[in-house]
């Protein structure tokens, strides 16, 4: 497998995050050369070098004890930094995962997410076509596919997209359509995959890398962390009268190191690639509010206190995915459990108690 990748030149656009520096692990420790851009604007502990590795990225160094990532603090929507990438190295492979990523904020400010979510993508994609970079791995989210048919789960790559219920999920299937258009109109130039994450939640075993979001998390997995380590004081629960078998709306939880992996996988067959593929990236299984907070405290041995609050507008009962494609195609393997997702979670945040601001 990692023969496949060895010696590939990637460019990982937002990859000081949370996603991203787990990936970056991953494509070190295959022989990959790394090299990231970020402006840091989700980030915690922000260096003032434009040059200095951030906590995230120092970390993924000294797990995999690599020389081989480069950092540059930038924006992917100013097009001059990102010509200066491409013309300063020789990148075969471009990531993306830019873009800001809160539901609820891309509610309240829908013009920041549809400038800067789509600008950046669409400023990577110009400058690829211009240094004639092929390869191109895009960050989607299981949110394109809204509000899914109930009697029809686990959800298919092939089923009904884009009634998407916030501005967030709206720029990824927008970039979507884009992307298809660009593997529709030159589809022997372009190689291109989307993957359609579910709910990535842990953090590297080490660790030395997480989930550190700046301001209080929207997430159920870090603010379960926060309340245990004392950041956050309860927990809301939206909803307890869903039709589901304990009353709480069930959700495909996947570890994020397991998400990693499919993109190291991605690599290898990417060269082989004619136009443009999707894949859902998720567990296959679904897991209850009530079966992720039970798993949490048995882990940390922390009684979390919560409440139960109305639903919230737009939830789903329940989403979980069929994972078959990518396992087929990118023969990828789940090797994580739920526990486990919950063990490394708040390993990160015992041995960092302030995030990231705790090593710098």
């Amino acid at each position: 497998m990692e023969n496949g990748v060895r010696y590939k030149t990637v460019l990982i656009a937002g990859g000081a995050g949370y996603i991203g520096s787990h990936t970056v692990v991953e494509l070190l420790q295959a022989g990959c050369k790394v090299f990231v851009i970020d402006n840091l604007s989700n980030a915690q502990a922000n260096p003032e070098d434009l040059e200095e590795l951030p906590p995230s990225l120092r970390g993924a160094k000294q797990i995999t004890e690599s020389d081989r990532i480069h950092f540059v603090k930038g924006d992917t929507c100013n097009k001059q930094q990102v010509d200066e990438v491409f013309q300063k190295y020789d990148i075969d492979t471009v990531f993306d995962f830019t873009g800001r990523k809160a539901v609820k904020e891309s509610t309240q400010f829908p013009i920041l997410y549809y400038k800067y979510n789509m600008k950046g993508t669409m400023t990577l994609l110009k400058c690829m076509r211009e240094h004639e970079v092929r390869n191109f791995i895009f960050s989607s989210s299981c949110t394109v596919y809204g509000a899914p048919n109930q009697d029809n789960l686990p959800v298919k790559e092939t089923d009904p997209v884009g009634s998407c219920h916030c501005p967030y999920a709206k720029c990824k299937y927008f970039i979507e359509c884009l992307l298809e258009d660009l593997a529709r109109g030159e589809e022997d130039y372009w190689r291109i995959m989307i993957m359609r994450y579910f709910n990535p939640v842990g953090a590297h075993e080490s660790g030395l890398i997480g989930e550190d979001p700046n301001g209080e998390p929207q997430n159920l997995m870090p603010k379960l962390a926060q309340i245990a380590s004392g950041k956050c004081s309860m927990l809301n629960v939206y909803g307890e009268d869903y039709n589901t078998p304990d009353g709480t709306p069930i959700r495909d939880y996947v570890h994020v190191v397991d998400v990693a992996e499919a993109h190291k996988n991605a690599v290898q067959i990417i060269d082989s690639v004619s136009g443009i593929r999707t894949y859902n990236i998720g567990s296959g299984e679904g897991k209850s509010i009530w079966d992720m907070v039970n798993t949490f405290q048995e882990v940390c041995g922390i009684k979390i206190p919560l409440k139960v609050c109305a639903r919230r507008p737009g939830d789903v009962p329940a989403i979980f995915c069929d994972p078959s494609k990518a396992k087929k195609e990118l023969k990828w393997k789940l090797k994580r459990t739920h526990v486990q997702m919950c063990e490394d979670l708040w390993r990160f945040y015992r041995l960092n108690p302030f995030g990231y601001k705790s090593v710098q």
